[in-house]
Order: C-alpha cells, then sequence, then structure tokens
C-alpha cells in the first residue's frame, strides 16, 4: 500500500497561510472564498458538520445525531439500529435539544482585554479578563440584536492566552434529521 501523509497545519480563518498554500499548491486562497468556506461549515453537539444545500441540509457523522435518533426511538422503532429516511420534509424527525451553529464573524478583542488587565494584581488578573470577555459577549450580542441579526457570541482564548476573539454565531433551533443509515 501507498504511504499518505498528513500536511501541517490548523488553523483559524484569519490566520490561513495563503503565501505558503500557494507556493506549495499553487491554489490563490482570497477573502471570499474563506468567508464562503466559514459560512458553510456548522457546529452542532461538540461535532461539525458541512452545509451542502441552500435549503440547510447539513452533512455530519451518524454519531453526531446519535443522540436524536435515541430520543425519538421507541421500543418499536429503533431509529439508531434501523436507521431513518424521510420521503418528505413532513416526515424529518425534529431534534428537541439540538442547536446548529455557523460562523458568521470573528472580532480580535486582544486590545481590549489586555487594557482591562494592565496593572491588575496577579489575584486579580483572571477576575478581570473573564468580567471584560464576559461584558464583550454581552454588548456584541445586544448589538447584534439591535441590528436586526441576532448573534450567540462567544470569547474565545487563543495560543495560551496571547490572543482573544469574539466568535459570533448565528444559531438554528429547527434542526431535523432527514437520513440516517442503520
Amino acid at each position: 500500500a501507498a504511504g499518505v501523509f498528513a500536511d501541517e497545519g490548523m488553523w483559524t480563518f484569519d490566520n490561513v497561510p495563503r503565501g505558503e498554500i500557494s507556493k506549495k499548491y499553487g491554489v490563490q486562497l482570497n477573502d471570499d472564498w474563506l468567508h464562503h468556506l466559514q459560512g458553510s461549515v456548522v457546529r452542532l453537539s461538540g461535532c461539525t458538520g458541512s452545509l451542502v444545500s441552500s435549503d440547510g441540509l447539513v452533512l455530519t457523522n451518524h454519531h453526531c445525531a446519535a443522540s436524536c435518533l435515541a430520543e425519538n426511538s421507541t421500543p418499536q422503532r429503533d431509529l439508531l439500529a434501523d436507521g431513518f429516511i424521510a420521503d418528505r420534509r413532513e416526515q424529518e424527525i425534529r431534534c428537541q435539544n439540538e442547536q446548529i451553529s455557523v460562523l458568521m464573524d470573528t472580532q480580535n478583542v486582544t486590545a481590549d482585554v489586555t487594557r482591562a488587565v494592565a496593572g491588575a494584581q496577579a489575584a486579580d488578573a483572571t477576575r478581570t479578563r473573564n468580567q471584560i470577555l464576559t461584558n464583550l459577549e454581552q454588548r456584541c450580542e445586544t448589538d447584534a440584536k439591535q441590528a436586526g441579526q441576532p448573534r450567540k457570541c462567544e470569547a474565545v482564548t487563543l495560543y495560551q492566552g496571547g490572543q482573544y476573539w469574539l466568535y459570533k454565531y448565528k444559531r438554528y433551533d429547527d434542526v431535523r434529521v432527514a437520513f440516517a443509515p442503520e
């Protein structure tokens, strides 16, 4: 069998090594393509998936839908064991406890956090940092709601505290299963 080698790296969307990729593969990645890719990836139940249609169809791994299949199973109809396919949208199974998040935007807030903890005693630095991140999340959500584009904003710490970002997600609560193999 031929050997396969993994290419190195995992990058945030703001830090894609475009030059290296272009040099190595001859591919030019532009902002529009990266934004499209970012908007095509979803997060659900600790898993990821891909939007594969303009109607919101998501493709993900079977185990990511296992809890939904289990909660909709009965002793007579074991969706995990037997699988499921909806012939029409009305037949899709609603996942009551599921949510899908799509990353719509990111904002570097490192300067805000650094400014807030500057001069703070070591014992207070963690509390101060957590408070400013919570405040930034709340302000982000309030501003988005007032702008008519509600978002769930989450503070993300990168590089062991070297950078702080707000990730702005659009959330979908109407999550359904259309197909699951046995």
